[in-house]
């Protein structure tokens, strides 16, 4: 075209040149013709070479633009292809320094995140410009917008990327800081635990040492020796540590292993004290995931399971040295020999934990041994110290210089003895007895026990007189100052011990009547808690769901506020039962105070559980008063807008489908302006218009089957309705407008901006996934997942409407029509550009098609997921509650026994059915421990992965099951076995007539 330009502008010269010298040899008429049509010629021709320069600087400019949008196009894909690859680079876990690297360079690229999501908007832009006007190949064409639409999916995945690979770096750099110091604290104990047994284990060594508490807390560290190691070994399996962390590593493997070797030679050298210990990794139970549980289930376990060899063979050294063979002949020193012998065997007895391992002699073959080995012959009574501040003078031998002397002082001497030694043990055995506070049956039982040791110290009294009488009569007769020294001291000595024992069992009998006392008071202000609690959830039970009309909710409100001013009134029964209680806690600690503990800790729970429900219940009811109060109100307003809204919309759509339109550009342009003012108030609306709808089917519920539902009902089908044709008329009015104006750029833009919304949407919805482990969680996804429900469908009609008017455009414009419109740029021919229009909006319209239906039936497959969690979860809920009000009903009784040692012989019967009893009612358990079990199993079949709260909640209770069998099973096999060696029935019966106080 340039070239024939060129060509042609000597021939416009020419004419110009010959038609000058025409005009002056023409007439004057003449000459203004020709000079009127040359002029003609000359504009035309002037502005076809403007036309064409114009043409070839449009041209130019599409080439720059499509030029400058391929390079940003392609600058934008080389960062994302960095930040894809830093994102996809594997980390070296135990390398610090490339984990800090890689986060100051992840960094960097999170901080240009919003910059670059405003080129991507504007390369979105320019793109839907460039592709239809550029004059390009279709096949350049589509290549082009596929690399650009890959671009925008590659860069939601980044950005969402960038930031998750910054906080995993965070972590891992975290995570190694924890490691380093947990190594550090590791070192630091365990090199003095070495340093200490080394010392222990030189040959030079003699003074007598104890391993036991060392062996315990090694045990103890076990677990985070073996994590740390084994947490250091995964670190660093592919790449070695750094020397630092390398040595601290190796260090703390060879301490651990350098202790435990120590700890097994002192256990060699050392065997009476080994078997009580060396058996601790065999019979340590497994250690439970749930912390809370962890620290008590292991010490009890290590008390129960590992009670220290020694202190066993103590006892049996004490009551092997504490019973020589017991004279027949002499019936006072053998009933106290008896005594005596029956009290060391109770004590080994009670001793000896369940199922622990023994080492010993059997307490029960001593016992054996002490009744039964009594030989025919009197052995002079051997005195044994005992340890206490009353007996301190058992250990003050009497001079045999005096005994030669003073004969008679070796009766005296062995009277005191004995009376002495029998007073210690009578002390000993008072402040050691322990009631269980609360239990008025226990106390009762125990202070008849003081009666019955009050009364037997009072048969001693004569014998303590003729003690001192004797004594008198003994210093008067000799003249030994010496001799009268030693008997002054000792009548005083045991004058005062007798005193004390005197006052002891005073103050405990005293102790018990005021203990019985409070006790009665405190069961007593229990059951009038009990009884005011029973009296609110009866309320609270009482409360049914009916129509949620102004007067019923009103009334409901008054129910309430009623049981609100009640609770406040019966606060006061629960706090006298606290006061109480806690005077028992407090005043008898030293008692057995298991059952006010834990009967004041359900009363507490369960009086607080009720506060809260009743103040939600009164926080929602005056929610719903407010509800029911504002809503006809908004109602009616919501109404008179819709009825303004559809007289505006008719109007608009009136007007909107003149004829002729499509030639009056400024008039579409200002009734476009009024549909973006109507969709404006459409939009702000959208809210009112959801919570009107939620709200009404809520109260709808609440009045099923009345007048006033049936009422409602029709208002909102009405408001529905006119909300829904007001939205159709306002989308169609769109359709007309956008088809009949120049909007082609921008429906190419809004379906770029749908597609990428959509990939959007479906990424979010997979993100909440993996269904969560407890019903709060799946609660909270079921919440989240219906905002997202109703975000799609608040969306819906701007997509439906998108797409209509794409289907519009393609099907009422004809090519003619499309080459009206779009005038600019006239490089391609019409047809061309028409197609390269028609293809690109209609690939596009598919795509979101595919796309949102495709994200439906993805929420509505999540949807399926939730509602099935949430229904599993709800069961699982309720059937560990269950079990864990039954296990607790149980473990209440259980914390109510007293040690077997401590029962009356002619109770142990009557506790024996007690507790078969109370394994009859705990059998049914089992299936509601299994049923818990399998709904556990089910969910894990589902997919669902419990949370850390329900597992230990489930490992809780099947240890708190286990625990409760294994407590009914040893208590009925102690209660088994006591009755038998020592009920009616036994070779050896010891009537509870003649306790071990018999004179």
């Amino acid at each position: 075209l340039q070239d024939g330009i060129g060509q042609r502008q000597t021939i416009v010269r020419t004419l110009n040149a010959t038609g000058e010298e025409i005009i002056q040899q023409s007439s004057k008429s003449d000459a203004s013709i020709l000079q009127e049509k040359l002029g003609s010629l000359n504009l035309r021709w002037q502005e076809v070479c403007k036309q064409l320069a114009e043409r070839k600087k449009r041209l130019e400019e599409q080439k720059n633009i499509l030029s400058e949008f391929q390079r940003d196009l392609n600058e934008f894909v080389l960062w994302l292809g960095e930040g894809d690859n830093i994102t996809s680079i594997p980390l070296e876990l135990g390398n610090e320094q490339q984990l800090k690297e890689k986060l100051e360079q992840v960094k960097l690229l999170v901080e240009e995140l919003p910059l670059r999501q405003g080129i991507l908007r504007q390369l979105n832009e320019t793109g839907g410009t460039a592709l239809v006007s550029a004059p390009i190949s279709p096949e350049e064409q589509d290549k082009l917008e596929n690399k650009l639409k890959q671009t925008n999916l590659q860069w939601i995945k980044v950005s969402r990327a960038l930031p998750e690979k910054q906080g995993e770096l965070e972590a891992h750099i975290k995570d190694l800081g924890h490691l380093e110091e947990q190594l550090n604290h590791l070192l630091l104990w365990l090199s003095p635990v070495r340093n200490q047994l080394e010392i222990y284990n030189q040959p030079n060594q003699t003074e007598p040492f104890d391993i036991k508490e060392t062996e315990v807390a090694v045990q103890a560290k076990q677990p985070d020796v073996e994590r740390i190691l084994s947490k250091g070994q995964h670190l660093y399996k592919e790449k070695p540590a750094t020397q630092p962390v390398k040595k601290k590593l190796e260090d703390l493997s060879s301490e651990w292993e350098a202790v435990n070797h120590l700890l097994q030679e002192l256990r060699t050298k050392q065997p009476d004290l080994a078997p009580g210990l060396t058996t601790i990794g065999a019979c340590r139970p497994p250690v439970f995931r749930s912390s809370r549980f962890e620290s008590k289930q292991l010490t009890t376990h290590l008390l129960l399971w590992q009670l220290p060899a020694a202190l066993m063979q103590s006892l049996l050294d004490q009551a092997t040295r504490r019973a020589p063979p017991l004279p027949l002949g002499n019936p006072p020193v053998f009933r106290s020999g008896l005594s005596e012998s029956k009290q060391l065997a109770t004590q080994l007895l009670l001793r000896q934990p369940p199922g622990a391992p023994v080492v010993a002699p059997s307490p029960r073959a001593v016992l054996s041994r002490l009744l039964y080995n009594v030989p025919s012959q009197t052995v002079t009574l051997v005195t044994q110290p005992v340890v206490t501040k009353e007996t301190a003078i058992s250990k003050i031998e009497m001079p045999s210089s005096l005994l030669l002397e003073v004969p008679a002082l070796a009766d005296f001497n062995r009277a005191w003895t004995e009376l002495t030694e029998w007073l210690s043990l009578l002390d000993r055995v008072i402040k050691s007895q322990r009631v269980m506070v609360g239990d008025l049956e226990d106390i009762n039982e125990m202070i008849i026990k003081q009666k019955a040791t009050l009364q037997d110290l009072e048969q001693r009294r004569p014998q303590l007189e003729e003690l001192i009488t004797a004594a008198q009569n003994l210093k008067n007769k000799t003249s030994n100052q010496e001799a009268r020294t030693v008997i002054t001291d000792r009548i005083e000595r045991i004058q005062n011990q007798w005193d004390e024992v005197q006052e002891h069992l005073q103050n405990r009998r005293q102790q018990l009547n005021e203990m019985l006392k409070d006790s009665t008071q405190w069961l007593e202000a229990k059951e009038e808690a009990e009884q005011v609690l029973g009296q609110a959830r009866a309320k609270l039970e009482s409360w049914k769901e009916g129509p949620y009309t102004m007067d019923t909710v009103q009334k409901k409100i008054t129910e309430t506020k009623q049981l609100a001013k009640d609770l406040r009134q019966w606060q006061i029964n629960v706090d006298v039962a606290n006061d109480l209680a806690l005077k028992l806690l407090r005043d008898y600690s030293a008692d057995d105070t298991r059952k006010v503990h834990m009967i004041t800790e359900n009363i507490n729970a369960s009086w607080g559980n009720i506060h809260k429900r009743v103040s939600e219940r009164e926080a929602a009811l005056e929610e719903t008063h407010r509800l029911l109060q504002q809503f006809p109100l908004d109602l009616e307003k919501f109404l008179a807008w819709l009825t303004e809204a559809e007289t505006t919309a008719n109007v608009l759509q009136d007007a909107t489908y003149k004829e002729r339109l499509l030639e009056d550009s400024k008039g579409v342009r200002e009734l476009m302006k009024q549909w973006q003012d109507l969709q404006g108030e459409i939009e702000a609306h959208t809210d009112i218009y959801h919570n009107l709808d939620e709200n009404g089917q809520k109260i709808l519920r609440s009045l099923e089957g009345s007048d006033e539902a049936a009422l409602l009902q029709r208002r909102l089908d009405n408001m529905n309705f006119k909300w829904s044709e007001l939205r159709k008329k306002s989308l169609n009015i769109r359709s007309h407008l956008e088809a009949s104006s120049d909007q082609w750029k921008r429906l190419h833009l809004s379906l770029q901006e749908l597609l990428v919304w959509l990939q959007l949407k479906d990424d979010e919805l997979s993100r909440q996934a993996p269904i969560g482990g407890d019903f709060p969680a799946v609660q909270k996804q079921n919440d989240v997942h219906r905002a997202f429900k109703r975000e799609l469908k608040t969306k819906e009609p701007v997509i439906m409407s998108t797409l209509e008017t794409v289907r519009i455009f393609l099907t009422e414009q004809p090519l003619e029509g499309l080459e009206k419109l779009y005038q600019e740029p006239r490089e391609l021919p019409p047809e061309e550009r028409a197609q390269n229009v028609t293809r690109l909006l209609r690939k596009q319209a598919e795509e979101v098609n595919t796309e949102w239906e495709k994200l439906n039936l993805h929420s509505a497959d999540w949807q399926r997921k939730i509602d099935e969690a949430l229904e599993r979860l709800q069961e699982l809920q309720e059937a560990t509650d269950e079990l864990d009000l039954k296990l607790r009903q149980a473990e209440v009784i259980k914390g109510s026994w007293q040690p077997v040692g401590d029962l009356l012989i002619d109770s142990l019967q009557d506790h024996l059915e007690k507790v078969k009893a109370l394994r009859g009612e705990i059998a049914p358990l089992k299936e509601n421990v299994s049923h818990v079990n399998d709904l556990a199993r089910q969910l894990t079949t589902l997919g669902i992965q419990l949370s850390p709260y329900n597992l230990s909640t489930l490992e809780d209770l099947n240890t708190r099951w286990k625990l409760l069998q294994v407590a009914v099973e040893d208590r009925v096999r102690q209660l088994h076995e006591a009755h038998r060696d020592f009920g009616p029935a036994s070779q050896h019966f010891l009537s509870s007539k003649f306790s071990i106080f018999i004179a």
